[in-house]
This record gives C-alpha cells, structure tokens and sequence, in this order.
C-alpha cells in the first residue's frame, strides 16, 4: 500500500506520519467502502486506489 500510495497525486500529503491502513465505510458515502490511511495521532484520511493506479500507468483516457 506505501508503495502504491506514492503514485498518488496527494501521496506526499497522505504518507506523512503514516501508521497504517485500514478498510471502512466512508464517512459521506455511507454504502462506499474505500482505504483510509491512519496516521500517528490516530486521524484517518480517505484515498483512491484507482487514482493512484491510473497515475502509476498513465491513463489512456486523458492522452487522447
């Protein structure tokens, strides 16, 4: 997940103080469930693994 975060376009933001990772419900989107990062002081914050995977191999969609 470390690795993979770090193709994200906030993965600098969202590493910091990074204690672990966790899946839940997401707080707005009640039926969504989606990876949070935990971080030192116990905060959590949400983030996309398809941004990050469409970051690491280029996403056909926005080239054409």
């Amino acid at each position: 997940m470390l690795e993979l975060l770090k193709h994200h376009e906030k993965g600098e933001e969202k590493l910091k103080d990074v204690s672990g990772f966790t899946v839940s419900l997401h707080p707005e989107f009640k039926q969504t469930r989606c990876f949070f990062v935990i971080k030192n002081d116990g905060s959590r914050e949400d983030f996309s693994f398809h941004k990050c995977i469409s970051r690491m191999v280029g996403d056909p969609a926005k080239e054409e």
